[in-house]
This record gives C-alpha cells, structure tokens and sequence, in this order.
C-alpha cells in the first residue's frame, strides 16, 4: 500500500510500535537468559587460576592452570617474564585443532601441544616475542587437548619430544 508523502505516523501509532519492539526485545532477553541458565556449567573452570606441579622429565614445574576462554585468551599476556621451573598449562574440554601467537607477551616460550593422553603431538621452541600486531600464529600439526608454555629451549634442555608422554599434573576434571 502506498501513503502519500504528506502523511504522518499518528503518536498512538507510534507508541503502540515502541511498546511492541519493547515485548519483543524484553522476549528475546529472557529467552536468552533461560537458555544461557540450562548451559551446563564447565567442569575445568573450578581449576582455573589453580597452579599444580608437574614433572617434566624428573624436574618439577609450577604450572598455572588456564582452563576458560578468559584465562586461556589472556594466557601469558602482559607479564614481564616466566620464571624457570614456571609454565602455564591450557586446558581444552575437547582435541581439537589448536594455534597459539605471541601477541603481548614480552619473552620467547616453548609451545608444547598434548593430546587426550598427555602424549606431545607438536612443539614450537623459543617462540619470539610479538609486542605489537601483526602477530603470527603457531598451529599444531596435529589436534590437541592440551597445551602447556615453558620458559624458552625448557623442552630442549628437558629432552621433551614429540611422542613423549606425559604426567598431568594431578587430577583434572
């Protein structure tokens, strides 16, 4: 149907337009938050911030759990360094195509990629620095589960390979 150009939406009109986009809206919003209050909750993010030991070749390690999307976006980001005998361990609910980068953190790190069964599938060693973008990203070769940053040449001095199993660090949930 075609108005002509002079005609105008009446104020009722309008008012009865804005209390309808406002139900509509005010629907979707409470749709979304029942829907997002039956997600099942994430059993690793009970461990997240946690630090563990895990032995590495015999050698212990600190290792700070990083197991929600926050922490493990954030990972090493804006420290100053990591310490040696010090690591971050990204936990993952699934195996899974996995690629890190290096955007703001301010030191290299080695990049060890682990499956389900904490076996190494891929490494990356001395990963430089990127303080500023662009940033490139280091993909594993392999799915991985896990993946777990050590001061830079650890696994090298360690002698940790890829195929090496390893020990987790305690129970996970």
């Amino acid at each position: 149907m075609r108005y002509p150009a002079d005609m105008t939406i009446s104020p009722r009109r309008q008012a009865r337009a804005s209390v309808l986009a406002l139900i509509l809206g005010g629907s979707a919003l409470l749709s979304w938050m029942a829907w997002a209050a039956t997600a099942p909750p994430n059993p690793l993010a009970s461990v997240d911030g946690e630090s563990r030991t895990m032995l590495l070749a015999g050698e212990p390690f600190v290792v700070e759990l990083a197991s929600t999307p926050a922490s493990r976006q954030r990972g090493l980001m804006g420290r100053s360094q990591l310490e040696a005998g010090h690591g971050m361990l990204f936990l993952y609910a699934d195996e899974a195509p996995r690629a890190f980068w290096m955007r703001n953190v301010h030191f290299e790190l080695d990049i060890l990629y682990l499956d389900t069964d904490w076996r190494i599938v891929d490494r990356v060693v001395a990963a430089p620095p990127c303080p500023s973008m662009p940033c490139g990203e280091y993909p594993a070769a392999q799915p991985a589960r896990y993946v777990l940053e050590l001061p830079a040449r650890s696994s090298d001095r360690l002698g940790l390979a890829v195929g090496q199993q390893l020990e987790p660090p305690g129970r996970l949930p």
